[in-house]
């Protein structure tokens, strides 16, 4: 029975998350009111998410229950950075609101995290620091898996008791960076070997939990336990195997026995949170929906054709499909459109346009009501990128422009909110916002002001 040798052993962890899938939920209404509310006190921020913590909950939890919760995603994600007592969304969470792309959050969090980091208690952050540990385990997972399907083939896929002994708690791994034919070859020596492998929960969950965050992220597919790359990720794959960033505040700060001076550690503590908040916003990791959604999901029959065409093996012709596709969640209701708009008169088809490209109209596609003698119909396309169906409604953001245009079209103007995961592509239609606005159907959260003034308003400074 295989385990990580004593002479090479340190346990790596870090705080579970005990949401699963409501996890996806709660950081999309997360993003959406904490990023309106910008700058908060720490108090208002934690009353805000405890808030959201209970209005997802299927039962109630005592405060100390949602406290406990709260903290459980507020450091290991990265929400937000602490300045001057002030809270402040990070630039994470910040994409996540602007996006609405689920997994490219978890991508980016995979492409951040790294030990040591802030995320644990300081005597764990010294324990790793006083061992050599630099590690970042999304950019070596990645490339162990595309190493393994060099070797042994595109179906090359990896245990999460594997991923723990030969590489989580594996001191040649997460202090000397070893090279991953090395553990390749020690894990198919051991399957070869029949010897086993120890599949303990407590030993191996902190491995496992990490390698969901990466199926969570679309990097990973998991089947029956085993783990394999997804290859409709190459893009993002590539960029955070490229990776450089490493923060390595905490090893300058934690002397050589072990200790640190309290003051210095809270400065480099607070440091870690925003770099680990304020990841950059990488194009690379967003999520192609023809690498989301799987074989078998409920798509509308043109979204299938599409998605063998996104297959092409071919780079540039992929880049000139994806061009001229436009936004996905946009073509997808294009596509839903026509095909309504086809049963009843086929004749019309070419009047129903994507016009997103002009910003100054309010809505993304333009189409018409054949059972209403050909009248308009101008369509806003909302797109959320989820790798589960939502137990809740999710928020999004409509511009002022839009909302203007929303107020001067009425009836004829629609909200198509689609939503996309793994399983099915779902549209829902909300005709006349406005209308349903006025009858308490919908709510409006201000994000932002514009201030005219007038010169009556205050009173001119002159700097000398």
């Amino acid at each position: 029975m295989y385990k990580t040798p004593s002479q090479h052993y340190l346990r790596l962890h870090f705080p579970r998350s005990r949401f699963s899938r409501r996890l996806e939920d709660m950081l999309l209404i997360l993003a959406s009111r904490i990023v309106s509310l910008g700058a908060t006190s720490k108090d208002q921020f934690d009353s805000t998410l405890d808030t959201i913590i209970r209005e997802t909950l299927a039962q109630p939890l005592a405060a100390k229950s949602i406290k406990n919760q709260r903290t459980e995603m507020v450091r290991p994600f990265g929400l937000v950075k602490y300045s001057e007592g002030l809270a402040l969304p990070g630039n994470r969470l910040s994409i996540l609101s602007q996006t609405q792309d689920i997994p490219r959050f978890f991508k980016s969090f995979c492409m951040r995290f790294q030990f040591p980091g802030g995320f644990v208690k300081p005597d764990r952050v010294s324990e790793m620091v006083a061992a050599g540990v630099h590690f970042k385990p999304a950019q070596y997972i990645l490339t162990l898996l595309k190493n393994g399907e060099s070797r042994f083939g595109n179906d090359f896929a990896i245990s999460a008791a594997e991923m723990a002994h030969f590489v989580f708690n594996d001191k040649r791994v997460t202090v000397s960076n070893e090279s991953t034919n090395n553990v390749l070859t020690r894990i198919v020596d051991n399957r070869t070997s029949g010897g086993g492998i120890d599949k303990t929960s407590d030993v191996i969950r902190y491995a496992r939990d990490f390698l969901n965050y990466m199926v969570e992220g679309n990097l990973l597919d998991e089947l029956k336990g085993m783990y394999r790359l997804n290859g409709g990720e190459q893009r993002a794959i590539h960029s955070i195997i490229a990776d450089k960033s490493f923060f390595g505040g905490y090893s300058k700060v934690i002397k050589s026995d072990g200790k640190w001076d309290v003051e210095e550690y809270k400065q480099v503590d607070q440091a870690w949170m925003e770099y680990f908040a304020d990841a950059q916003d990488d194009e690379a990791l967003e999520t192609p929906v023809s690498a989301l959604i799987k074989t078998n999901a409920n798509l509308p029959d043109e979204w299938e054709r599409i998605r063998e065409m996104l297959k092409h093996k071919n780079t540039s012709a992929k880049r000139a499909i994806l061009k001229e596709l436009g936004d996905e969640g946009e073509r997808i209701a294009f596509d839903y459109e026509r095909g309504e708009v086809a049963k009843a008169r086929k004749d019309l088809l070419h009047l129903v346009k994507v016009v997103s490209s002009n910003g100054t109209l309010g809505y993304d596609i333009l189409s018409l009501q054949p059972e209403q003698n050909r009248r308009k119909k101008f369509i806003e396309v909302k797109t959320t990128k989820k790798n589960y169906e939502s137990d809740v409604v999710i928020p999004f953001f409509m511009s002022i422009n839009e909302w203007s245009a929303a107020e001067q079209l009425g009836d004829d103007y629609y909200i198509y909110r689609v939503i996309i995961t793994r399983e099915k592509v779902t549209i829902f239609s909300i005709k006349n916002p406005v209308l349903q606005y006025k009858n308490g159907h919908l709510r409006i959260e201000a994000t932002a002001y514009k201030i005219v003034y007038s010169t009556e308003a205050g009173t001119s400074i002159n700097i000398k």
